[in-house]
């Protein structure tokens, strides 16, 4: 349990963007503003409000949503983000999110409402899965842990593909999402291959 704990320490962005993510989940359900104000949205919806492409991973409307995102966040950064070092870890789900945010906008180029932390999630996945075969003695996720069996859950049931009652956040355009987020994770780990960073 202690050696859990230190390593959950050593995971301050992952902690953090979750914390975010619940207070804003918070201020969704409260009904503030924050919900419209933030919302990505499609190209032909956004006007001139291109921070949108920067704020919609932050917001979940539903609290199944956001504990799948931060469950997979949580054993991501448990797993990655010391190894990676945590200023990397943050830009590089960052700079995927923002930019499956706007290549999404392009296919859905009338969506009135693009929220999700799943970009986030899926693109850090992209990321350290790569860099488990490009980096000797980067840290591997295995099948048999804690992390490694939760994160091969969320990988199935976050694309279940078609809506029911009880996911009604999940959809084809979900399953575009993550294929495009956990693209551009693995474009980043090449990139930091090539430059020689490990």
């Amino acid at each position: 349990m202690r050696d859990f704990l230190c390593r959950a320490a050593k995971m301050p962005v992952s902690l953090a963007v979750i914390f975010v993510w619940i207070v804003l989940w918070i201020l969704v359900v409260c009904k503030t503003g924050v919900l419209p104000a933030l919302a990505g949205k499609g190209i032909a919806q956004i006007g001139r409000q291109y921070y949108r492409f920067a704020t919609g991973w932050l917001l979940h409307k539903h609290i199944i949503h956001l504990l799948a995102n931060a469950s997979a966040l949580f054993w991501i950064g448990f797993v990655y983000e010391n190894h990676t070092g945590s200023v990397r870890f943050l830009l590089v789900g960052l700079i995927c999110a923002v930019l499956c945010a706007i290549v999404l906008s392009f296919i859905y180029r009338d969506a009135a409402e693009c929220i999700g932390g799943s970009s986030f999630t899926y693109a850090l996945l992209g990321f350290g899965l790569t860099m488990q075969f490009l980096v000797p003695g980067s840290p591997k996720l295995a099948l048999g842990t804690w992390s490694g069996n939760w994160l091969l859950i969320y990988a199935i049931a976050s694309n279940f593909p078609f809506r029911i009652s009880i996911l009604p956040f999940v959809d084809v355009a979900t399953i575009v999402t993550h294929v495009i987020a956990f693209a551009f994770g693995a474009l980043a780990a090449f990139g930091c291959r090539l430059l020689g960073m490990r």
